[in-house]
C-alpha cells in the first residue's frame, strides 16, 4: 500500500531549497542606486565647478553645491525609507558591513573636503593642503570603499574599481592643476555611475530569477 502521509518528492524538496537560496541571494544583493545617485550629484557639482574655474565666471558654485547636497540627502533618506518598507528581513551582517564601509568612508571624505577647502590656515608658517589635492584625497578614500565593498559582496570587478580610483589619485597628485576637477568628474561617471547602473541591472536580474524560482 502506498504511503500518502509523506507526499513530498525529492524534486519538490530540491526546488524548495533552490527557491530559498534564490530568495536569500536577492535579499543580500546590492541594488546600486546610491552609487548612481551620489555619482551623478557630485559629478554635476564637479563639472559646474570646473566650467566656472575655466571660464572665470561666477556660476554660484556655493549655492549649486548646497542644492545638490540637499537633493542627495533627501533622496538618500527616501531611499532608506522605501527599503525598510519593501523588506521584512532583519538587517544581516553583510548589511551592517556595507553600511559601515560607506558610512566610515563617506564621513572621512566629507570631513576631508571641509577641512581642506574651508579651514585653510592663513598663517604661512602653518602650511595648508592646496585645494587641488582634495580630489587626490577623496579618490584614495573612494578606492578604499570600493575595494572593501567588492570583497564584502564577492564581486571582483567592483573590488578592482578601487584600483582605478587609486590610479586616478596618483595622476591627480602628480598633475596638480585645475584639470584635476574635470578628471574627477569624469572618473565619477566612469567608476561610480556606470558601475551603479551595472549593479542595478544585476539586481533586477537576480530578483527576477528569485521570483521565477
Amino acid at each position: 500500500m502506498e504511503n500518502t502521509n509523506n507526499p513530498s518528492r525529492p524534486e519538490d524538496e530540491l526546488q524548495y531549497i533552490r527557491s530559498i537560496i534564490a530568495d536569500s541571494r536577492a535579499s543580500f544583493v546590492e541594488d546600486g542606486k546610491p552609487y548612481v545617485l551620489w555619482g551623478l550629484i557630485v559629478a554635476v557639482g564637479m563639472g559646474i565647478t570646473y566650467i566656472s574655474v575655466l571660464t572665470q565666471r561666477d556660476l554660484y558654485i556655493g549655492f549649486v553645491w548646497m542644492v545638490l547636497v540637499l537633493i542627495g540627502w533627501g533622496s538618500s533618506i527616501y531611499y532608506l525609507i522605501q527599503q525598510r518598507k519593501q523588506t521584512q528581513r532583519a538587517p544581516s551582517f553583510l548589511d551592517r558591513i556595507q553600511r559601515s564601509i560607506w558610512t566610515a568612508c563617506g564621513s572621512a571624505l566629507g570631513l576631508s573636503i571641509v577641512l581642506i577647502l574651508v579651514f585653510r590656515h592663513s598663517n604661512p608658517a602653518e602650511p595648508s593642503i592646496h585645494p587641488f589635492y582634495v580630489t587626490f584625497v577623496t579618490s584614495l578614500i573612494l578606492g578604499i570603499a570600493y575595494y572593501l565593498s567588492g570583497i564584502a559582496h564577492d564581486i571582483k570587478w567592483l573590488r578592482n574599481i578601487g584600483f582605478a580610483w587609486w590610479g586616478g589619485a596618483i595622476v591627480m597628485y602628480l598633475w596638480p592643476s585645475v584639470h584635476v576637477i574635470g578628471i574627477n568628474a569624469a572618473m565619477l561617471i566612469l567608476f561610480q555611475v556606470v558601475p551603479g547602473i551595472v549593479l542595478m541591472r544585476r539586481y533586477k536580474r537576480i530578483t527576477s530569477q528569485s521570483a521565477e524560482a
